[in-house]
């Protein structure tokens, strides 16, 4: 790792003004992680966003409009950077216990244990054994065994026999994740190599460990209230749109951030000394919301002209060592989904599926319609998913979807889910579920919004070298990245912990220290756990 010129001292850093481009978890992160380890005053740390503080990892809407969230997350005993950076914020309901301590309460108090992973035909399915031939378990073992930089940009498709997808292994973990066959091998090493330790826990999901509320509420609105009384200046509504550069000793520093801010154009002249992180791409750029009578507007041809995607083409054009964007987001038929928020007033379909699945909400984990054209997988939180209805009885029962086929026709629904209304979408899951007769009353108490999010997938598009940058890009002095897609060796994309670490990185980087990491887990370190695998692979 490349830290900032030795003539910059942490003291000078920590006196200097920190411009954090993004309001996302990464962002965030970065500004926890200026105070507590750079003792930057709260006051130097600036937090522009164009949109809402949270990013991706948002949720709003009422009891009474109905509740959405682009994205749910999951977490696990992997995520110790995630768990270490939260373990010192006041959980949103009691300031004497953290983040970190209130999730592992929820978690031993509301355990996931699925019963009913995989449902077809309206029936859970006996998934004692993984499906795999002897040719699949070859196959997956190869995979796991093979170096990185061999796979190169190999499409998962290119390294499985046909017979692996259809195997119920290769769906339960392609729904967890969100893998397609066309998506980048060397990412789904990664993760069979970090998440090794779930294989023996496949079917029933009790590994996973899930916040108290959905992730805005759990995480995010913490988050605020701690930086926030630190002084932390927090600001929307402003677009940082070119970054621009001068000559300096050891390279290249940002000068000037151009912005627009509710709409006008600003300049923000930077002095010697500052510092620049910027979150790079976004997984939930362009998305729109459709609603119960009404689906969502189409995607665009092309990622669009502002925010975060064209912020980082400009910065690309600029130098190579800044990635290629156009990796991830010009392939929008290959990375769409749809997600959809339900809002129940009553607690009839949770009723119905913990009779169905034998687990009550927020217990079940994840449901999957195999036979689904659409793919559809469920989850039902436990009330009360907002903090809002907290105290009021369960006034609203809230569960999310998402669709990972939205281009191709319903089985019962005859449209393209993403053509589709709330409404639709939820006859075609009711249908699947054996649930029919009861469609009229089901609807009656239900709220349905869709989500179409052209790059929910994009960061596992297959990729070369260059095409992620570095989080202390070469040639730079006082810029880093985070998030998604920035490159950090080993760890996986599209977990909270990979923002989190590429935070950390930033900020120990820019400050000149040694972040002090603990190793990235890698299964293969780990006999016990390669075993414990094994066997579920050859069952």
């Amino acid at each position: 790792m490349t830290l900032i010129p030795a003539h910059s001292t942490p003291s000078e850093a920590a006196s200097a003004h920190w411009y954090l481009v993004g309001g996302g978890i990464a962002a965030l992160a970065s500004a926890v992680y200026l105070l507590r380890d750079g003792q930057v005053p709260g006051r130097n740390i600036h937090l522009l966003e164009q949109a809402q503080m949270g990013g991706s990892l948002d949720a709003s809407g009422s009891a009474a409009e109905g509740y959405s969230m682009r994205g749910s997350r999951m977490f696990g005993p992997a995520y110790v950077l995630t768990y270490d950076l939260l373990a010192q914020i006041p959980s949103l309901d009691d300031p004497e216990k953290s983040v970190t301590e209130d999730t592992f309460d929820f978690w031993q108090s509301t355990p996931w244990y699925a019963r009913a992973r995989l449902i077809e035909n309206g029936k859970a399915l006996d998934l004692h054994a993984s499906g795999l031939s002897n040719r699949c378990r070859l196959e997956l073992i190869k995979l796991m065994l093979q170096d990185e930089s061999v796979l190169g940009a190999r499409p998962i498709e290119a390294c499985f026999s046909a017979d692996f997808f259809k195997s119920n292994f290769w769906l339960m973990w392609s729904t967890m994740f969100g893998f397609e066959t066309w998506h980048s091998a060397a990412e789904l090493r990664r993760y069979f190599l970090r998440f090794l330790l779930l294989f023996e826990d496949l079917a029933t999901l009790q590994i996973i460990q899930s916040t108290r509320y959905n992730g805005y509420d759990a995480i995010v609105r913490p988050l605020l209230r701690w930086l926030s009384a630190r002084g932390v200046d927090l600001q929307t509504g402003v677009q940082v749109s070119d970054l621009h550069f001068s000559p300096c000793a050891g390279g290249k520093a940002v000068s000037r951030l151009d912005c627009l801010r509710n709409g006008r154009a600003e300049t923000i002249e930077l002095a010697p000394g500052d510092r620049v992180i910027v979150t790079l791409g976004s997984m939930t750029a362009d998305s729109s919301l459709g609603s119960m009578n009404s689906a969502p507007a189409a995607p665009p041809a092309r990622a669009s002209a502002g925010g975060a995607w064209a912020l980082w083409r400009r910065l690309a054009e600029q130098d190579t060592a800044f990635g290629r964007p156009e990796a991830f987001c010009a392939h929008i038929d290959q990375t769409q989904w749809i997600t959809f928020t339900v809002t129940h007033s009553d607690e009839h379909f949770f009723q119905q599926m913990q009779s169905f699945s034998g687990s009550s909400a927020g217990c079940g984990g994840l449901v999957t319609l195999k036979d689904s054209n659409w793919l559809v997988t469920l989850h039902l939180y436990h009330p009360p998913a907002y903090a809002e209805t907290a105290g009021q009885g369960g006034a609203a029962y809230v569960w999310w979807g998402y669709g990972m086929y939205p281009d191709r026709v319903g089985n019962h629904v005859q449209k393209k889910m993403s053509d589709c209304s709330g409404a639709e979408i939820l006859t075609e899951v009711f249908t699947h579920l054996g649930l029919a007769r009861d469609i009229p009353a089901l609807l009656a108490s239900a709220n349905c919004i869709p989500c179409l999010l052209p790059y929910t997938t994009s960061q596992f598009m297959p990729r070369a070298p260059g095409d992620r940058p570095a989080v202390l890009p070469a040639g730079s002095v006082n810029l880093a990245f985070v998030g998604q897609y920035c490159e950090i060796p080993d760890d996986v994309v599209y977990t909270v912990e990979y923002s989190v670490h590429s935070a950390k990185l930033a900020v120990a980087g820019l400050l000149g220290v040694d972040p002090a990491l603990p190793p990235t887990y890698k299964g293969l370190d780990h006999p016990n756990a390669f075993m414990s695998a094994l066997k579920v692979i050859l069952k």
